[in-house]
């Protein structure tokens, strides 16, 4: 199989594996509002979903690198996405449908991070932007999101089981045909991980990048409904979602132009001040489709802060740990960040305001800036004394 050949059925299955986050992060609050739950119990859902991808996430990347292989493991959790999908909609009980919930998220929070794990081995083995190969992931999610918005204004979200079911036997088909991603030969086991994720620098990298992660986690959850609350619809959530992920997926796919792998930390810290300038404006919008077009940062925010976080990440991380490192990552920066925006963020929104939950998020992001500006004076100091004392 030519690299090219390979490159694309990559491609392909990242378009329909990011669609079936589409229908989750765009829709599936949506559906449960629809049969009557609260947005503090949406928000506990999530946050649910989240504290089991945060056990789960580093279990595949662990059985990733142990076995040696991210396609194999890929495919178990697509079929635990499958039967996932059938059992969730199931279900009227509300502690039913959080067991369900649970089974679900168990496979479907490492599907992204394993699919970004390979995209990056693949990428750079073959010499290519990473940001080339992930940005169709964001085309999907950006393509379902809007096709979804017509679709539900037609027969209503309480059908969305039927688009999610089928996309996720796409994805699952197209898993079979991927080319598996070269690991390192050392072999990998639990202590030395253990001990590897015990440095303090790594550590703080980890704590300053969730405090803007958490933001854009806890907008996943609560930006549909917000929308909702100042006079939106389901069509509206659609085009909300085609935009910001568009453009997510232009600025991944242009990454080999604008991003340069020598000072990673730069473009976390403009991410910060991206996210902080956003949420500030978020807060005090009456008019959707003022939302709407303030969601172009969505994509440019998200694609600078990943690609800074993860270059730094696969910088300090050994090339036998990086599944096991990424999935610690995206559970650290993406999974408890999960668990404390959609807990706190649902009841901020239901006690107070949409307004007050966005300030609060623009605090966050601004506190992650100024942390990482200190980080990077602090590691560029290191650099200069260990220079010295080489020479």
């Amino acid at each position: 199989m030519s690299n090219n050949h390979s490159r694309w059925k990559l491609k392909l299955f990242l378009f329909f594996g990011s669609s079936i986050s589409a229908l989750v992060v765009s829709f599936l609050p949506l559906y449960f509002q629809k049969k009557g739950i609260t947005n503090a119990q949406i928000g506990m859902f999530l946050a649910l979903g989240t504290f089991v991808g945060l056990i789960s996430q580093p279990t595949w990347g662990y059985l990733s690198d142990k076995f040696k292989t991210v396609k194999t493991i890929l495919i178990i959790c697509l079929l635990g996405v499958l039967i996932g999908v059938i059992w969730i909609f199931k279900l009227e009980s509300l502690i039913w449908v959080f067991v369900a919930g649970s089974f679900f998220f168990f496979f479907f929070s490492a599907i992204n991070p394993l699919s970004d794990n390979l995209s990056k081995r693949i990428a750079d083995e073959q010499k290519v932007s990473f940001g080339s190969i992930r940005s169709w992931g964001s085309f999907g999610f950006a393509v379902i999101s809007l096709g979804s918005g017509f679709l539900f204004t037609a027969i209503s979200v309480e059908y969305l089981s039927i688009p999610m079911f089928l996309i996720a036997i796409i994805a699952f088909i197209l898993a079979l045909g991927l080319q598996d991603a070269k690991t390192g030969t050392k072999k990998v086991n639990l202590k030395e991980i253990g001990q590897f994720f015990k440095d303090p620098t790594l550590l703080m990298f980890f704590l300053l990048v969730s405090f803007i992660s958490m933001t854009h986690r806890t907008n996943d959850s609560f930006v549909s409904l917000y929308l909702f609350s100042i006079g939106g619809d389901e069509m509206l959530v659609g085009w909300l979602w085609f935009i910001g992920v568009l453009s997510e997926a232009i600025l991944f796919f242009l990454s080999a132009i604008w991003f340069k792998a020598e000072h990673p930390i730069k473009y976390i810290i403009f991410a910060g001040f991206l996210y902080f300038i956003r949420w500030m404006m978020t807060a005090f919008i009456t008019d959707p489709a003022i939302l709407l077009s303030i969601q172009v940062l969505h994509g440019v925010c998200f694609a600078i802060l990943f690609l800074g976080a993860i270059e730094y990440l696969y910088k300090v991380v050994p090339s036998e740990m990086q599944a096991t490192g990424h999935m610690v990552f995206m559970g650290i920066a993406f999974g408890i960040t999960g668990i404390i925006g959609s807990s706190l963020g649902g009841m901020i929104f239901d006690r107070f305001s949409g307004t007050a939950l966005y300030l609060s998020m623009a605090a966050s992001a601004l506190t992650g800036m100024i942390g990482f500006i200190i980080f990077y004076y602090k590691e560029r100091n290191k650099e200069v004394i260990m220079a010295i004392e080489k020479s």
